[in-house]
């Protein structure tokens, strides 16, 4: 197992903190890194511009928890991938800059490992798109730390509590499925659909709920 690589106390302490469900989990949909770094690739960024929820919501590791299961560096390596994409898509080709990269990756890597693969993606491609800058059309490593703390984070932050909101307000009105005494869950639903046809507002939104509930697709 790659995790068996010598790791710093850190991040030793951090791999015993991973649940043995995560782990097992994580080492079977990804058995080494280049398995992570593909899935996690910048040829994703478009899917996950459409889809920043999965984003937010996948099941993935963070940054430390990367580093403690594939190895140290493994971190590093993975932001300098999705830098570097930005960098290919720009029009600076100066060797200086380019060197510059893996400087600024390694002091990007340590100030964000704490966020998962998923949504430091979604940050990426946000930044690629020219959602918090165009400055990728003349590349500065610095410019995109700048616009991750001071546009993507409270962006984020203001993402995540809508969605919880949402979740819990899902939850809530999802018990309103349970099928009341006499009622069997398809002898309610089709009484509900039935209600609903009839022009029932309580019956629709039920539903409505129900089957938005029971489309979601896990992310990746």
């Amino acid at each position: 197992m790659q995790a068996s690589r010598k790791l710093t106390p850190t991040l030793l302490a951090c791999y015993n903190n991973i649940s043995e469900t995560s782990k097992k989990a994580w080492l079977t949909r990804w058995k080494d890194r280049s398995e992570v770094e593909r899935v996690f690739s910048p040829v994703q960024w478009g899917y996950v511009l459409q889809n920043p929820e999965k984003a937010y919501m996948a099941d993935c590791p963070s940054l430390m928890q990367y580093d403690a299961l594939y190895g140290c560096g493994s971190s590093e390596y993975w932001i300098d991938i999705q830098v570097s994409g930005i960098f290919g898509a720009s029009n600076s080709k100066e060797k200086g800059v380019a060197d510059g990269i893996r400087i600024f990756c390694q002091s990007f890597a340590s100030q964000v490992k704490a966020y998962k693969l998923s949504e430091l993606m979604l940050f990426f491609a946000r930044y690629k798109a020219g959602k918090y800058d165009n400055s990728f059309a003349s590349f500065d490593a610095r410019r995109i730390g700048n616009a991750f703390f001071k546009e993507f984070n409270p962006e984020r932050d203001h993402e995540l509590d809508a969605i919880n909101r949402k979740r819990v307000q899902d939850e809530i009105e999802g018990r309103r499925f349970i099928p009341p005494e006499g009622y069997s869950s398809l002898t309610w639903y089709n009484e509900l659909k039935r209600r609903a046809e009839s022009g029932d507002e309580e019956a629709m939104k039920i539903l409505t709920v129900w089957q938005r509930k029971s489309s979601r697709n896990p992310y990746m």
